[in-house]
């Protein structure tokens, strides 16, 4: 029922890299083994014959002398242009396929080799380094299919169109990259395809320079990742950028630039092609954005957008059968999208997951505290322990159920079956102990079946859920309060080990617990008491300074506020409630003491 979502290992990556390696080596010497495109004299050309930048040996017409120039003049005879021996560029094109056709077997291997050190580069920095996303088999395998698309339309570009080079769209890879991942992912990315691309070219040095700058200046420049008509802006950036490249390179090695006869070359300019290479990657990368989403394994903004709609059958449904649980699930949205926000994870998905990880608990909704009426009684109180347990793990593997059964994406079910990690519904284990343990029980019966975080965005929504309980129970909202029991919670999810697969550093953890407070303090701000809510205090005799006073006794916990049990009923505190699975300070068993819930007794194969 709960999908292991697999990791990319050494195998698998030595699989993928021999596969790319042998892809892109079809791709760039392929087309050396149709002996039908091979150029002949007073025949059209197939394909279109280019040039890589380089030295020329020209000969001065009046002086005789031999000079070296470096020429940019890529496309030698455009397809269909039928190749004359008179003509000095014909013979030099033909003179190159006649060279290159068939390629020799030293060549290839050499070809493969490179590209293939870089693959096995780009899976060993995804594993080692990626985020937790990124060291996902479908993710790498969706990256590699992207990349190898992409090369192979460049060479198809090459082949069949006499624009220069530089219009060829790479910087789109980088660009969907950043959107999915981060930045340092897609500077990699840009590395690796720009170098790829340009030896199809023979690493043509303008191309590759142009290419480096235009993906990198593009990833940099691209701030705003939300809105798709960025990347159209970010790619014109970048086009500047390597056109401002490619004319200092031209000073560098020639000495100088002709900028009247690049503008009269109109479309074959090569200003034009740094600039418009960039607005064409950029406009190609919003258009299939979401497409290229769903293929590296994401959830399209769009989509998430979607799924916030109150009026999704799931929500409606949460919100008419667990009207408590819907409240829970909002107050903690905005606290989890705070946090995600604060250490640049996807607080979009955060909030969605937020919205959506409880749906298990309108199953069986009086079994949940928060569900409960004021004179609703826990069905805990006449059932097992172990009974109880199952019932609350229940609405983990049934909200994953019921998510995927709702048509809802892959990341955005993970939130129901990792919020809750691997951790020990504590008050029903200790109370197993306390009878005596008579079916000689393991703890494992009392774990819950999910799995741990294995996201930043799914291990903040496991932190705030206990956190956003908790906070219910502070008798004095304040700042000093409020971070306190966030590093309670916060540090005893770590201690406890939940959060190791995560991806969460120390730094955001701090990031964390800083946004949170600031958010907490800022959701419980004071109000003024208006004149009529003291005379009425007045008149029943209560000081207007209890007005915001909890009316039950209270007890402070470590800094979170509980009620005593000689105080409540029974249905008032919640055993295996979500302030119980990580409140601060207590044992996770101690403070399930003050709350109680429970959903019949479902166990995996009950709704598999």
């Amino acid at each position: 029922m709960l999908r292991t979502r697999i990791r990319a290992g050494l195998g698998s990556a030595l699989v993928i890299s021999l596969l790319s390696a042998v892809l892109w080596t079809l791709v760039h010497s392929g087309d050396r083994f149709i002996s039908s495109w091979t150029p002949r004299f007073g025949e059209p050309a197939h394909t279109t014959l280019r040039l890589p930048y380089g030295p020329r040996i020209e000969r001065d017409a009046q002086t005789g002398r031999a000079e070296l120039h470096y020429v940019h003049e890529d496309v030698l005879v455009a397809r269909g242009v039928v190749l004359r021996p008179d003509v000095s560029a014909h013979r030099v094109a033909y003179a190159q396929e006649q060279r290159a056709r068939p390629p020799s077997l030293q060549r290839l291997l050499g070809v493969f080799a490179i590209f293939f050190s870089l693959a096995l580069a780009l899976t060993a920095y995804l594993r080692k380094f990626g985020q937790n996303r990124l060291k996902l088999l479908r993710t790498q395998v969706g990256l590699f299919i992207v990349l190898g698309v992409l090369v192979a339309l460049s060479k198809l570009g090459l082949l069949f169109t006499s624009l220069p080079e530089l219009w060829l769209p790479v910087s789109a890879l980088p660009l969907w990259v950043a959107t999915a991942f981060d930045r340092r992912t897609a500077f990699l990315v840009t590395m690796i395809s720009s170098f790829i691309v340009a030896s199809l070219m023979q690493l043509d040095l303008i191309l590759l320079s142009v290419l480096l700058t235009r993906g990198m200046a593009a990833t940099l420049l691209y701030l705003d990742r939300k809105h798709p008509r960025h990347m159209v802006v970010s790619g014109l950036l970048g086009g500047l950028c390597a056109a401002l490249v490619y004319v200092a390179i031209s000073y560098t090695v020639e000495g100088s630039f002709d900028f009247a006869a690049d503008a009269r070359r109109l479309a074959s300019s090569d200003l034009l092609a740094c600039v418009g290479g960039g607005v064409v990657s950029g406009a190609i990368a919003a258009l299939l954005r979401s497409f290229v989403a769903r293929v590296l394994g994401q959830v399209p903004r769009e989509r998430l957008l979607d799924l916030t709609d109150l009026e999704q059958p799931l929500l409606q449904r949460l919100a008419s059968e667990a009207p408590g649980t819907w409240e829970h699930s909002r107050a903690m949205a905005n606290l989890a999208e705070q946090a995600a926000s604060a250490i640049g994870a996807d607080a979009l998905l955060t909030r969605v997951g937020a919205y959506y990880h409880d749906i298990g608990k309108t199953i069986q909704r009086s079994y949940f505290v928060e569900n409960l009426g004021p004179d609703e009684q826990s069905p805990h109180d006449e059932l097992d322990p172990e009974v109880s347990a199952d019932a609350i793990m229940a609405h983990v593997v049934v909200g994953t159920k019921l998510m995927r059964e709702g048509g809802l994406p892959e990341p955005v079910v993970e939130f129901a079956y990792t919020h809750h990690g691997t951790q020990l519904v504590e008050y029903f284990w200790n109370k197993c102990l306390q009878q005596g343990n008579p079916k000689e029980l393991d703890e494992s019966a009392f774990r819950y079946p999910g799995m741990k975080p294995q996201t930043k965005e799914t291990a903040i929504l496991m932190v705030v859920d206990s956190i956003e309980a908790a906070s219910r129970t502070v008798e004095t909202p304040n700042r000093d309060t409020f971070e306190a029991m966030i590093q309670r919670i916060v540090f005893t999810k770590l201690a406890s080990g939940q959060l190791d697969e995560s991806g969460l550093e120390l730094v955001d953890m701090r990031v964390i617990i800083n946004r949170m407070t600031d958010t907490l303090v800022n959701m419980n701000h004071h109000r003024i008491k208006y004149q009529w809510q003291a005379k009425r205090a007045e008149e029943f005799g209560v000081p207007s300074s209890a007005m915001n006073r909890p009316s039950a006794p209270e007890i402070q916990v470590h800094g979170a506020t509980t009620m005593p049990p000689s105080s409540a009923p029974p249905s008032s505190y919640p055993p295996g409630s979500d302030a119980a699975q990580g409140a601060p300070g207590q044992s996770l068993g101690e403070l399930a003491r003050t709350a109680s819930s429970s959903v019949r007794r479902v166990r995996d194969d009950d709704v598999a």
